[in-house]
């Protein structure tokens, strides 16, 4: 909401966000979609892009349950962008949103890095070091949710079936680095008889 790409953010203030989220909020709410059910995510993009910053879209505590914030290490791979680390990317908004809301937990909803290190070069060697950072990084920031954006799109995103890494599985390239840090003892260990089952407390993000 907070960028310039979305017809909420381009065509709308954030007193027309903040109504209509609450007003959809509350539609959940009605039909008894509590929070054991349905947990909600307000998210802004890790830097302002539009006409107001995260902070005016605020919805309030009552109305969301994790604080998100989108971010990406763009690289050289655009004719504005530069090579960013994690904390380059994300710090400035995780200081932001926990200064509107201090006890929700915090996930990054969308983050990804190109492998586009200088000039328009792929470099597998830098994108490995920024997921090896990454990884570290959740931890450091108390992270307890991530979802990779694995798409092919603006630049080479994917750490999975993309056009690079560093192995190949399944005639697929991918990333070490990426199956490496999930597969670490920080995070929530495959549930191999149901894998789709959390319990109530991770699902709220509070272990």
């Amino acid at each position: 909401m907070n960028g310039n790409w979305y017809p909420w953010s381009q065509n709308a203030t954030p007193t027309d966000y903040i109504l209509a989220w609450r007003y959809v909020h509350n539609i959940f709410v009605n039909k008894g979609f509590n929070s054991t059910r349905v947990q909600w995510v307000w998210c802004p993009n890790s830097g302002d892009l539009g006409d107001y910053t995260a902070e005016q879209y605020w919805v309030g505590d009552n109305y969301t349950d994790w604080i998100g914030i989108d971010g990406y290490n763009w690289g050289t791979s655009q004719w504005w962008s530069s090579w960013t680390t994690p904390s380059q990317v994300f710090d400035n908004m995780i200081g932001r949103v926990r200064n509107i809301s201090s006890t929700k937990p915090l996930c990054f909803p969308e983050y990804g890095t190109s492998s586009i290190y200088s000039g328009n070069v792929s470099n597998v060697s830098q994108k490995t070091n920024w997921l090896k950072q990454f990884c570290t990084y959740m931890n450091t920031t108390q992270v307890k949710m991530a979802a990779y954006f694995n798409e092919e799109k603006e630049t080479d995103w994917p750490i999975f079936g993309g056009t690079g890494g560093d192995a190949v599985w399944r005639n697929a390239s991918v990333y070490t680095a990426y199956r490496n840090c999930i597969q670490s003892n920080d995070w929530i260990t495959p549930n191999s008889s149901n894998p789709r089952l959390i319990t109530d407390d991770q699902f709220a993000g509070r272990i």
